[in-house]
């Protein structure tokens, strides 16, 4: 199983269509669901988590042996590098443990 954080934007969600067309499971992580619909309807697992909520993540990362992690944008009316710092040390906490063979981060 594939993992794609950020799956629901421009780039996550290209990655995602390409390895569902080749045939490969995807599973898509994202906050808000109904944006993710048109990859479940080829064939996309959508998994709703928060990136700053380790276990919810973790959780995730353990269906999957690939992921392909893109670090969400900051809401750009707040401290951005806070932020950001703050949703990259989620995501490796959460990765801690996960078991995937493979992970792919921007």
């Amino acid at each position: 199983m594939n993992i794609i954080l950020g799956g629901t934007g421009r780039v996550g969600s290209a990655t995602a269509a390409t390895l569902l067309r080749l045939g490969e499971p995807v599973t898509v992580v994202t906050r808000d669901e109904a944006k993710a619909a048109a990859l479940a309807a080829h064939g996309a697992e959508v998994a709703v988590a928060d990136v700053l909520d380790v276990e919810a993540l973790r959780g995730v990362f353990r269906r999957g042996t690939r992921a392909f992690l893109l670090n969400p944008p900051a809401d750009p009316s707040t401290d951005t590098d806070a932020q950001e710092r703050r949703t990259v040390a989620a995501i490796a906490a959460a990765l801690d443990g996960s078991g995937l063979e493979k992970v792919v981060a921007e």
